[in-house]
């Protein structure tokens, strides 16, 4: 086969079906080495099929084969290594495959510690990447053309940036990580071991969680950079479609942490495990499907794949579904209290659960808005308030429970014992609802808000310092938690409190807004890929402070021949607030253009220009009298002009043909001013001259107006505070990681008794 790249592809495709044979094999019969030796070989084979297809593509998209139609799309030669890098997964050929390569990657990994569940969990995990395999057969990266152009179409210059190499990479990681506790899941199911796979599974559910988010916090900050509308995150549909497996993969995490715990919500966490895994699925429908293609920028056109996703989710609803069903009267029930005491650590957690499912399924009903109104009515989307006033009572009580349930043991609590405890929930809750209120009342919903993210930064910083002087590693919730409320704290501050002026400054001025003056220094082109780019460099002075800001507006012209504007701005990042200059509009201040110099006189009608007063009276055809050449033939007009209200005077301009031009007459007045004959429509009874002379009678000559950039300037309090919660997030989740793969690799794997082996 000439297409080596599709021949890779193939053989993965059958590599990951007989590896996924025997496992089934394993699953119903007692152990053979030998299949499950071939099972782990074929699992190789697919690993090395899949990453050989990648660096086939990764190669091509180097060395510039436009013979692909891929590469042609995606890439360009005049694109910088770092972009031509990430032109591999820009499209959703190569972005399906780098999913399936990362997932390749980790399967090796589970392969070897998922002990004696290997059978069942790689059988699932197995499935899961055949699907994919499926929908990259469907729609290759290696689709060859007709013949090569001598270029690509390059790179979005949007996608031009650093992060691009970093924050899809991180995403696809996230979800196939989320594959591995669903596989967990339904292995716990069919062998029965209703609770040994939450240990294995644990840690995976904190890995998919912290890379996920990794990837979601990237994206934000990302589009706070780059886009410059000054947000980080815009419920955009295709934000969501990462956000709701998020929010349905933290619930997860709390279940498993109570039933390991407790030996409870057993039942629970399965249909979770299942939820967050179908999530991605899902979610990877709305977004390639072409359903949000008239709702957000970022959503992929249909490449014929839907059906294939909609089977996919189907498939693995109607696994999750059977094995829930043919095993819920087998899952114990706990004997311990059913009902947990109402100040207990195992309420909270419960009550956290809910809060996150609620906001994954109310956010999930926003973000479906567009496929569920088209079954209904006319398509249409949800607005923003529709998802900050859904969660906006939800994040007021996660932060509730965040401010004293941590500090809480299991059982019963005693709330004397607490109360002396909770000094450091008041003193956060009383800090910010200071600080807000002396930057003015908020409304109820946020200042609440505000209270409560103070007061669960507050307990969880005091708890972190203490758990982390005993093991760094059973910190790692409170780290996590610390984090939340420092993220709500800055959302509150930066949304809320920002300030913004909008103001325009001409080359060589100076303008103020919010305190700072601004002077534009002039602007400098660059050319960037097939793109250009507009520097507009501003000298920035708050007291003794002066910088140069660099804010950008790039534009590249599309395929469909439409120019298309990006805006980059300019972030002063400060301790407390960020400087965010954004460049609304650029005027190159050029010489008048000619539409302003140009004039229609309607016959008879007084027209007032500059100093003058024209008045169109007439046709003067003499020109054309007796003249039997039409080569000699000319039209002319009658206009009657004043200048400054003085006598009028009558001019005949003319127009003729290539070998009797135009003719300029001189306007009167003291300065050299003319006008020339252009065109004439005789049905209309109008005229159309052009004006040559000063722009007034005081003018020195055709002038040029300044260069003007108009930006808009804003402060952003709290961002530091935004950014640090999320890393500590992110922070508290890696830890977990490292803390729950030890207790998984310390205690082992029970085996089952042999009769059960095969779980029905």
């Amino acid at each position: 086969m000439k297409n080596l790249g599709q021949l890779t592809m193939w053989l993965g495709l059958i590599a990951i079906c007989i590896s996924s044979v025997c496992y089934m094999v394993l699953s119903s019969r007692k152990e053979s080495a030998a299949v499950r030796n071939a099972a782990r070989f074929s699992f190789v084979g697919f690993t090395a099929s899949i990453t050989i297809a990648s660096m086939l593509l990764m190669h091509f998209i180097l060395n510039h084969e436009f013979i692909y139609s891929y590469v042609t799309q995606y890439s360009s030669r005049d694109l910088p290594l770092l972009y031509l890098i990430s032109s591999f997964w820009a499209g959703q050929e190569g972005s399906f495959l780098l999913w399936v390569l990362l997932g390749a990657w980790l399967g090796i990994l589970l392969m070897y510690k998922a002990g004696d569940m290997e059978p069942q969990v790689m059988f699932i995990y197995n499935l899961s990447n055949f699907f994919l395999m499926i929908l990259l057969i469907k729609q290759s990266p290696f689709g060859l053309l007709n013949f090569a152009p001598t270029d690509g179409n390059g790179l979005n210059m949007l996608l031009q940036d650093p992060w691009m190499a970093i924050h899809p990479p991180i995403v696809f990681l996230g979800y196939a990580a989320f594959a591995i506790p669903f596989a967990y899941a339904i292995a716990g199911l069919w062998r029965r071991d209703f609770d040994e796979w939450i240990k294995p599974g644990l840690p995976w559910a904190l890995f998919a969680f912290v890379s996920l988010g990794a990837g979601i916090i990237i994206g934000g900050y990302w589009s706070y950079k780059v886009l410059g509308w000054g947000g980080y995150w815009g419920w955009d549909p295709v934000e969501n479609a990462s956000l709701l497996p998020w929010l349905a993969g933290m619930a997860l995490m709390h279940g498993m942490i109570v039933q390991k715990t407790r030996s409870k919500l057993r039942k629970t966490n399965f249909v979770l495990a299942a939820f967050s895994f179908i999530l991605v699925i899902y979610c990877t429908f709305l977004t390639r499907s072409g359903v949000l293609a008239d709702f957000s920028v970022h959503s992929f056109a249909d490449l014929g794949v839907t059906g294939w996703l909609v089977l996919f989710m189907f498939v693995f609803l109607a696994i999750s579904l059977y094995f829930l069903l043919t095993r819920a009267k087998e899952i114990p029930v706990s004997k311990k209290e059913e009902i947990p005491n109402l100040f207990s650590r195992e309420f909270g957690f419960k009550a956290a659960m809910t809060i996150l499912c609620l906001s994954t399924v109310v956010t999930g009903l926003g973000t479906s808005a567009p496929l569920i109104t088209r079954v209904l009515e006319k398509t249409s989307k949800v607005s923003t308030d529709f998802y900050v006033h859904t969660n906006l009572p939800l994040a007021i009580l996660m932060l509730v429970f965040l401010s004293f349930v941590p500090l809480m043991g299991w059982g019963k609590n005693s709330f004397s014992k607490l109360a002396p405890k909770l000094i450091w929930a008041l003193i956060g809750a009383v800090v910010t609802g200071t600080v807000v209120l002396l930057n003015g009342y908020p409304g109820i919903g946020v200042l609440l808000l505000s209270l409560f993210a103070g007061a669960a930064a507050a307990m969880n910083l005091m708890l972190a310092i203490r758990l982390a002087r005993k093991r760094i590693t059973i910190s790692s919730g409170a780290i996590a938690h610390l984090g939340v409320g420092l993220m709500f704290v800055g959302i509150v501050s930066s949304s809320v409190y920002d300030r913004s002026e909008k103001v325009s400054v001409a080359q060589g001025a100076v303008k103020s807004a919010l305190g700072y003056d601004i002077k534009f220094v002039g602007p400098k082109i660059s050319k960037e890929g097939k793109g250009v780019r507009l520097h507009l460099p501003l000298d920035v002075k708050r007291g003794d402070s002066l910088f140069i800001a660099w804010p950008d507006i790039r534009s590249e012209r599309s395929q469909d021949g439409q120019v298309k504007r990006f805006v980059q701005p300019h972030i002063r990042r400060g301790l407390f607030s960020d400087l965010y200059i954004s460049p609304l509009d650029f005027d190159p201040g050029d010489k008048k253009s000619d539409s302003e110099n140009h004039l229609n006189l309607k016959k008879e009608q007084k027209v007032q220009f500059r100093d003058y007063e024209f008045t169109f009276t007439g046709f003067d055809v003499s020109g054309m009298m007796g003249r039997k050449d039409a080569k000699n033939m000319s039209v002319g007009t009658n206009i009657v002009v004043s200048y400054k209200g003085e006598e009028s005077v009558e001019l005949k301009p003319a127009i003729g043909n290539e070998h009797s031009p135009s003719s300029r007459v001189k306007l009167p007045g003291p300065y050299e001013a003319y006008v020339t004959l252009i065109s004439i429509d005789a049905g209309a009874k109008t005229i159309h001259i052009d004006y040559q002379g000063p722009p007034s009678a005081e003018g020195k000559g055709n002038e040029k107006s300044s260069p003007a950039v108009i930006v808009e300037v804003s402060i952003k309090p709290g961002m530091t505070l935004l950014w640090l919660g999320t890393f500590l997030i992110l922070l508290g989740g890696s830890v977990g990681v490292v803390r729950r793969y030890r207790d998984a690799a310390s205690s082992g794997y029970r085996r089952v008794p042999p009769g059960n082996n095969a779980g029905g």
